[in-house]
Order: structure tokens, then C-alpha cells, then sequence
């Protein structure tokens, strides 16, 4: 149970709900207000308002949540009492301070949060008469003349100020706080300083945010606009409208929640929200500012296609019904216009007056703005994930070459390792499978035979170093001592070592073997290595020719051995990897590779490797 407790104590959407519980005490505590509050600058008291809302952002940017809820509470004196609502938010917002800010930030912002209200303490009374008194009035009659507000209101408010004990009380909060996250070494999040908001966008479009933040704003919607019409009901025409709408018309506000899910119907609501409040009083701008929003949601969460007419529709509506609403619509919204006495026999004075708030056309144009902006945010949006579908597509397309190129060299390097230690280790069993006649020969024939098994293995380490030095190399670089790889005027070695008593090898070289490239020549030596190792391994056979032709087309390997041959087919579907090896490097070349041989007529393997030809071309004779 304690642990489910600090869950929902540590969650952000924890914050956003007490944000709400602070706009819905704070709205309560306006309406019980003297009246001298709607005397009051209009921005000052919708400060007040609405600082609660900062409450949701303490964990977010709890500098500026502090400062901001600071400066609500110290408004909030010159007005009335305090705001407890904003304190108990600003206590809040320092007791995060330690978690999310660095200790200089967090110390600066406990002297911002203390030292201003206490020195603007000095200049009280003067920021008193600046608001309540008119200073106009009062130059040509020589005395105090208030504006809507009682003389023993303003005398209370006088003897008002900031109390010293508030600020202390928060800076202890802060103490407490930074000793606390001392204690436990709590990690922050991040150190940064107050003026980056660069988590604040993430906090607002995080989906796990998404309800509460809709419900904050609502909230906060409905709170302007009870706030604006309070205000209103001294200068406004509302007393020509029934006594529920108002309230109705403020209630509309809390339909932002359905701003994501049903933004055509808040559109809707929001638009004969705003037209009936144009007719009553000349600064509807709460109600405004809420069917922009609307407008906003309508055209960044619905396609173009639907967004715009929807959105067409009630800004095109709005002054046409506004000129053809006469007085038969206007008494059946407005029933106290009815009775009404008219002037000179003839004229309705509250009717016209009324009537003539006609809906302009610019005022449609303006909020044809919000629906523009959402448009280019919506395709923002899109190309945003349109780029970043296509970053990971080419991200996917770099780690499939990346890996096709491992398999591709994983492939060279095992046919390189067959081809090496295939060769020598055929060569030692041939040699040792020759020991025993070795014996009868004597013992120089003996030691002759283990020197060739030693010099077949220590040429196979010796390529095995060679090969898999490339692979250690961290800079791609191989070692020149052992990057050599052989070629063309190293087959007479390997004919040299293969051939011996029951076995004959003829080596043929024809042209100048220095001529083709490095790699070409270490295919061709390859190719008659393994064809070689075949033949010592399975052939059978006392005499093998090798024809190795260099010209200006390239390398032609022809090997012929006298053995008992085998069967094509049946080699291929066995999957024999020295046979597959040899044509695959071949065709890397895009080179011609062919078997002739049959079961007692010995086997031809030939193959030609062009110089010259792009690479990935296979050639015509590749069998």
C-alpha cells in the first residue's frame, strides 16, 4: 500500500490532478470575493486565475512553476487574502527543485522566490492607488477617488503586504528539500538550467499524459471564461439572458476534453458558444480563445479532407446567422428584451443594442488562423514520420548490407580455410598412407616422407596466417608481412608438392603469370589447388595435366587427370563443398566454370576467369 502511494505521489499526472483541484478551489474562492475585484486589471486577476494550472508543470520546469505561482500568490494579496492554493503550489515546485536543477539554480531560485516579494513590500501602497484609484479625478478634485471599490475595502488592503513569514516558510521548504536529496543521493534526471524547456514538449505530447493534460486544459478553458463573464455581469448585457446561461456558456469549456476523440462536435459547441457571447458583452475573448483551440485540434487529429469543411462550415455560418437573426430569434435567446419599453414609440434601444453586435467577417478570417496552423503542423507531422520511417528503412537497408557483406566474407574466408586445409591435410594422409612401402625403401625414403608432411603443414599454418591476419587487423589493414596470397608462379611449388611416386603432375604455364591481377591469379591457384587435392583425395588416378593459359582476356585453367571420374549429378546433390567452392569463385570474377567426367573416363575441370568484366556478371560458361 505505501509503495502504490509513492507511485501515484511520483507520477506527473498526480500533479496535473491536484493543478485541477487548485483551479476548481481558486475559481471558488474568486466568487467569494468582494467586489472590488472586478476593478482590478483584467490580466492581474485572470494571473491569479489561472497560476494554478502551474502546479501540473512543478516536476517539469520547476523554476519557473515557482516563480510563476509565487508571483500569483503575491497578486492574489493585492486583491484580497492570500491564495493558499498558490502557496501550497509553490511549496510544491521548490520541494522539486533539488531532483531536476542544479544547487546554484536551486539556491537562486529560493532568493528569487523570497527576496522580491519582501521589497516590493516598500512600494505597497503606491501599487495599491495606482490600481484602485482614479488618479485623473483625483488631480482636478484634489481628493482620494476610488474606483468600485469600498473606501474600508481599500483601507484593509492598505494594511495589508507580504508576510515575511511566507517567503521564510518556502525557503525552509527548499533547505528541507536540498537536505533531503543529499541524504538519500538521489539521482537527477537532468542538471539543466532553468531557461531550457526542452522537456517540456515531451511532457506535452507524451500519450500517457495525453487525458489528464486534455482535462487540465478544459479546466483551465472553463476557468477563463467563469472568470471573464463574473467580470461581465457588471458591463455586459447578460442580464437580458436567461440566469443558466452563463453557466452553460462557461460549462462549454470542459468540452475540450473530447478535443482529440470529437473535434468536429467541439467546433460546433464552441462556435454558438462564441457567437451568443459576442451578442452580450464586447471582450469574449475566453470563449475565443477556446473555439481557436478547437479549431487547432480539428485540423492537426482529422485529415485535410474532413478538417477544413468542418471548419468552413461554422466560420462562414457565424455572420451569416448573425445578420439574419432578428427580433423574434433574439427574444426567444434573450427574454428580458421583451420587455423592454421602446423610445419614441417605435425603438427597442436594448434589442439594438444587442442586434447590432454583428458577427464580422474578419473576425472568421482570424480564426481561420488556428485551422492554418494546425494544417502545417499536421504536415509537419507527417513529414517528420515520413522521414523517420525512411531513416529506419535505410538504417535497415545499412545493417542488411552490412550483414549480407559478413556473410559474403564469411563464405571467402571458408572456402579459404577448405581450400588450405583441405590441401594440406590430403597431402600428410597421402604421405602418411605411403609409410609403410617407406619403410621397405629405408630409412632416407622415411625421412624424406616425414619432411613432405611437415612441409605440407607448415604451408598450410603459413596460409592460415596469412588469411586470418586481414581478420585481426583493427584498421583493415592487413600485415604485409603476411598478406601475400599466392598466385600463378607459386603452382609449380604445388605441383611440385603434390606430385609424387603414384602420382605424376604436369605443369603447363603459357604467358606471362605476373600479368593479371593479385586476386584473378589467387583464384586460378585455387582452383587447380582444389582440383588437385580432389584428384590425390578421390580420382585414383597416376597422371594429371595442368594447362594454365595467360592472354589479354584472362587466366584459362584446364586440369585432366586419368582417374575413375564420378558422377555429376549425384557430386551435386551430395553438396560437395570443394566442387561449389571452385565455381563460386569463378563466378565472382564472372568467369566460365566446367566439369567434363563420367564414372571410369576420368574428369576435366576448366575454367576461364576473365580481366576486365564487372564483377556480379556471371558468365556464359558457368555450369
Amino acid at each position: 500500500m505505501t509503495a502504490l502511494l509513492r507511485k501515484i505521489l511520483a507520477s506527473r499526472t498526480t500533479d496535473v490532478v491536484l493543478a485541477i483541484i487548485g483551479l476548481a478551489i481558486t475559481q471558488v474562492w474568486i466568487y467569494f470575493q468582494p467586489a472590488g475585484w472586478p476593478n482590478a486589471p483584467v490580466v492581474m486577476v485572470a494571473a491569479v486565475a489561472l497560476a494554478p494550472a502551474l502546479i501540473a508543470f512543478r516536476r517539469v520546469t520547476p523554476v519557473l512553476a515557482a516563480l510563476g505561482l509565487v508571483t500569483g500568490a503575491y497578486l492574489s494579496l493585492l486583491l484580497g487574502p492570500t491564495n493558499w492554493v498558490l502557496l501550497a503550489g509553490a511549496a510544491l515546485a521548490v520541494w522539486a527543485l533539488p531532483k531536476r536543477c542544479h544547487p546554484v539554480t536551486v539556491l537562486a531560485t529560493l532568493a528569487a522566490v523570497a527576496a522580491p516579494p519582501l521589497l516590493t513590500n516598500t512600494g505597497w501602497n503606491a501599487l495599491l492607488q495606482k490600481l484602485y484609484v482614479d488618479q485623473e479625478i483625483r488631480r482636478q478634485v484634489f481628493d482620494v477617488v476610488l474606483r468600485g471599490i469600498t473606501e474600508n475595502r481599500f483601507e484593509r488592503l492598505l494594511l495589508g503586504g507580504w508576510p515575511w513569514w511566507q517567503s521564510l516558510a518556502l525557503v525552509l521548504v527548499g533547505l528541507v528539500a536540498i537536505a533531503v536529496s543529499l541524504q538519500q543521493r538521489q539521482p537527477r534526471a537532468r542538471r539543466d538550467k532553468w531557461w531550457r524547456l526542452d522537456e517540456l514538449p515531451r511532457f506535452l505530447v507524451a500519450r500517457e499524459h495525453a487525458r489528464a493534460l486534455n482535462v487540465l486544459l478544459a479546466f483551465t478553458a472553463t476557468q477563463a471564461v467563469l472568470l471573464e463573464l463574473w467580470r461581465d455581469r457588471y458591463w455586459g448585457n447578460w442580464w437580458t439572458a436567461p440566469d443558466w446561461m452563463p453557466y452553460a456558456i462557461a460549462c462549454t469549456g470542459l468540452v475540450l476534453v473530447l478535443r482529440r476523440r470529437l473535434p468536429s462536435v467541439v467546433v460546433g459547441v464552441l462556435a454558438l458558444a462564441s457567437l451568443v457571447t459576442y451578442w452580450q458583452t464586447s471582450t469574449s475573448w475566453s470563449v475565443l480563445a477556446a473555439f481557436s483551440i478547437a479549431l487547432y485540434s480539428l485540423a492537426v487529429h482529422r485529415p485535410l479532407r474532413v478538417s477544413l469543411p468542418v471548419a468552413s462550415i461554422p466560420l462562414v455560418a457565424l455572420p451569416v446567422l448573425a445578420e439574419l437573426a432578428r427580433y423574434k430569434q433574439m427574444i426567444w435567446l434573450f427574454p428580458a428584451l421583451a420587455d423592454q419599453p421602446l423610445s419614441d414609440g417605435f425603438h427597442n434601444i436594448a434589442y439594438e443594442h444587442v442586434v447590432d453586435r454583428q458577427w464580422p467577417a474578419t473576425l472568421s478570417l482570424i480564426l481561420a488562423l488556428p485551422v492554418c496552423v494546425g494544417v502545417l503542423v499536421r504536415v509537419y507531422s507527417r513529414y517528420r514520420k515520413t522521414a523517420a520511417r525512411e531513416a529506419a528503412l535505410e538504417q535497415l537497408a545499412a545493417e542488411q548490407d552490412a550483414a549480407k557483406a559478413v556473410l559474403t566474407e564469411r563464405s571467402h574466408v571458408a572456402r579459404d580455410l577448405h581450400d588450405i586445409v583441405a590441401h594440406a591435410v590430403n597431402l600428410m594422409v597421402i604421405q602418411a598412407e605411403t609409410g609403410p612401402d617407406l619403410l621397405l625403401r629405408g630409412d632416407r625414403e622415411v625421412l624424406d616422407g616425414f619432411q613432405r608432411i611437415g612441409d605440407a603443414g607448415r604451408r598450410a599454418l603459413g596460409e592460415l596466417d596469412r588469411l586470418l591476419s586481414a581478420l585481426r587487423d583493427a584498421d583493415g589493414v592487413p600485415d604485409p608481412q603476411l598478406t601475400p596470397q599466392p598466385g600463378l608462379a607459386e603452382l609449380r611449388q604445388l605441383v611440385e608438392v603434390v606430385s609424387h611416386d603414384r602420382l605424376t603432375v604436369e605443369l603447363e604455364l603459357q604467358g606471362d603469370p605476373g600479368r593479371p591481377p593479385a586476386g584473378h591469379q589467387l583464384t586460378a591457384y585455387r582452383v587447380v589447388q582444389e582440383a588437385l587435392t580432389n584428384v590425390a583425395r578421390h580420382a585414383k588416378a597416376t597422371r594429371v595435366t595442368v594447362l594454365v593459359k595467360v592472354d589479354e582476356a584472362g587466366i584459362v585453367v584446364q586440369v585432366t587427370d586419368d582417374g575413375e571420374g564420378f558422377d555429376l549429378d549425384a557430386a551435386r546433390s551430395a553438396g560437395r563443398h570443394g566442387l561449389a567452392g571452385m565455381r563460386e569463385r569463378v563466378r565472382i570474377h564472372s568467369g566460365g566454370f566446367e566439369i567434363k567426367t563420367a564414372p571410369g573416363e576420368g574428369t576435366t575441370i576448366s575454367a576461364r576467369i576473365p580481366v576486365g568484366t564487372p564483377a556480379g556478371v556471371t558468365g556464359e560458361g558457368v555450369r
